[in-house]
């Protein structure tokens, strides 16, 4: 048996030892629940890790992958904004979250999509140190903006004070629905970015 799997399942061992005394001792099911999922995924090699001070862009049809990510950083109770056209996600449910539907219906509590300078208000005014900013709705807001420098400008400046917070900027987006040329300018202001491909 090599050193790595002796320490692998070693570390489980201890983990499985750390979840039956925070039982015992009545520690919250939260914190039991997280030592849980670390246990499971010690052997999950496709697992995805985050770097802070990074970019990622995930490719994807609909926002499954993006959202699934998202939520488990919003289980480990990172601050975290989500902006998405995804209203009935239970994401908003989580304390760390602040969450903004883009959408045009007011009752929703959202922003329109059009309004490029107060989305990028709220998060410059929200978020904070080591947090992450969630993207999904992009195609949406290029469909409704008069200009892709716009856009290009508002995803910059986006991306510009999550890196200076030390935060991590998580662009969901489906290829099919972007031009080309929409596209090759994100990728380029994304250079550094980590691609996750998911179909």
């Amino acid at each position: 048996m090599n050193d790595n799997k002796v320490y692998k399942e070693g570390y489980k061992d201890g983990l499985k030892f750390a979840i039956n005394v925070a039982r015992s001792y009545g520690i919250s099911e939260e914190f039991i629940n997280r030592l849980e999922r670390e246990s499971q995924g010690e052997n999950d090699e496709t697992a995805i890790k985050l770097v802070y001070g990074e970019t990622y862009l995930v490719y994807e049809k609909r926002n499954t992958k993006g959202m699934e990510i998202v939520s488990g950083i919003a289980e480990q109770g990172v601050p975290l904004i989500v902006m998405s056209r995804d209203t009935k996600s239970n994401i908003a449910s989580f304390k760390n979250v602040k969450f903004a539907p883009i959408t045009y219906e007011e009752s929703l509590g959202g922003f329109n999509p059009a309004q490029l300078s107060q989305i990028q208000e709220f998060v410059i005014n929200n978020f904070t140190e080591r947090g992450v900013l969630y993207i999904d709705c992009l195609d949406y807001i290029f469909s409704t903006s008069n200009s892709v420098q716009n856009v290009i400008r508002f995803l910059t400046v986006l991306k510009d004070k999550v890196l200076d917070r030390k935060g991590i900027f998580i662009l969901s987006l489906n290829k099919n629905t972007m031009g080309k040329a929409e596209l090759s300018l994100i990728e380029k202001e994304f250079k550094n970015t980590i691609k996750i491909r998911t179909d």
